[in-house]
């Protein structure tokens, strides 16, 4: 299993936590800004801290923005529709968690 934290400072990505709102009945759980670049957890779900930082859906999450900035930076392709869009972040999130 790579390290995701490691692996988004490789691509200079700075990883924070915020309070990124309240969505209603959906859940935020994170989200990729392309101006930082960074990605951003909320921290209404974490503790705001890297206290567990191997608790899996903190992983989970910040490999499935680091798949949105290599979409962003044209690593990858970006697929047309945002549903494909986030069903192939959610598989590189899970590869890179080992769930799969």
């Amino acid at each position: 299993m790579p390290d995701v934290r490691a692996l988004a400072a490789e691509y200079g990505l700075v990883i924070e936590f915020a309070d990124l709102g309240d969505w209603g009945a959906a859940t935020l759980v994170a989200e990729y800004d392309p101006h930082g670049p960074a990605i951003r957890l909320n921290a209404r779900l974490f503790d705001g801290s890297w206290a567990g930082f191997r608790n899996e859906a903190l992983e989970r999450a910040i490999a499935h923005e680091l798949y949105h900035h290599r979409e962003a930076i044209g690593e990858i392709a970006r697929l047309p529709e945002r549903r494909a869009r986030e069903r192939a972040a959610d598989a590189f999130a899970q590869d890179c968690a080992g769930t799969r």
